[in-house]
């Protein structure tokens, strides 16, 4: 007997059943899925890509540092405190050192005037002059100078200053050597020995017996002469009275010479020396130097 041939089931229908079964299945899960009350389907987590490029931040958008001012108003979010500038400490200028007190202290007053007339330099805002003034110096509380060698003419060197328009003016000299030279003291109209004036002079010798004579200028016409006076030490004191336009003449405190006319206002007193043609020497030094006003 023979057998039949077993019949085949068409692949076609078997894939389309499948894919029939498979959407049932896919479709009965969403429902139930997506029913209330179902656990949310989870989601796939993301993350960042790291690969992407790195964000700069621009430093041009950083505010400056405000400046100090005072132009906006104290406490303003703006507003910093000035810097403290420091007051400039006041100048001073001292006045000129007294005719008289100067000496005393090293100094020679900017007062005073060097004669023959010369371009004195004030010394650092201090009301003094810088020394030497010709042959003046101002040491040990007195008005000191030396001139020695040869002078090819006659020739006058000494400090005019100005005095008050009465009073008096009393100086001391002090001699250690006064060959050939001369001292001269005296008040003059002008700062200007060829002004109207009248000197004592102590002439030249032993600076222990000298006398002394009274001249006018500016001629040098002498009036009268004293005795030689003997000092226990070399030392000779003359004082001038002067105002009115006349001066008088007092010597070693005890001799009095008569008043002379000298017209100027104000008046100048004189202390210094002649040298004369050939050699000289002349050391001395002026001191105890007051001025009254009356």
């Amino acid at each position: 007997m023979s057998n039949s041939p077993r019949s085949r089931i068409d692949p076609t229908i078997i894939a389309a059943l499948i894919g029939v079964c498979g959407t049932v299945v896919v479709t009965l899960i969403s429902l139930f899925l997506n029913r209330p009350g179902a656990p949310p389907v989870p989601t796939q987590p993301t993350f960042p890509d790291w690969t992407a490029t790195a964000v700069s931040i621009s430093t041009s958008t950083i505010a400056p540092t405000p400046v100090p001012t005072d132009t906006v108003p104290v406490g303003d979010s703006t507003s910093t405190s000035a810097p403290d500038t420091p007051t400039p400490e006041p100048t001073f200028t001292p006045a000129p050192a007294k005719i008289g007190e100067d000496w005393a202290n090293g100094c020679i007053s900017e007062l005073w005037i060097g004669y023959p007339a010369t371009q004195t330099t004030e010394n650092g805002n201090t009301g003094c002059l810088v020394e030497p003034v010709h042959y003046f110096f101002a040491p040990d509380e007195r008005l000191t100078f030396l001139a020695s060698g040869r002078f090819e003419d006659t020739q006058v060197f000494g400090m005019f200053a100005p005095l008050p328009a009465n009073g008096t003016a009393s100086v001391d000299v002090f001699l250690t050597t006064l060959q050939d030279g001369e001292i001269w003291m005296g008040v003059f109209a002008q700062p200007d020995i060829a002004s109207e004036g009248v000197i004592m002079v102590i002439p030249p010798g032993d600076v222990r017996n000298r006398p002394l004579v009274q001249k006018t200028m500016p001629n040098q016409i002498e009036v009268q002469q004293t005795a030689a006076f003997a000092p226990s030490s070399p030392t000779y004191n003359v004082v001038f009275e002067f105002g009115n336009g006349a001066v008088g003449t007092t010597i070693m405190r005890d001799t009095v010479f008569n008043a002379l006319p000298v017209n100027g206002t104000p008046q100048w007193l004189f202390v210094g020396f002649q040298a004369k043609k050939g050699n000289n020497r002349v050391d001395a030094a002026f001191l105890n130097l007051v001025i009254q006003e009356q």
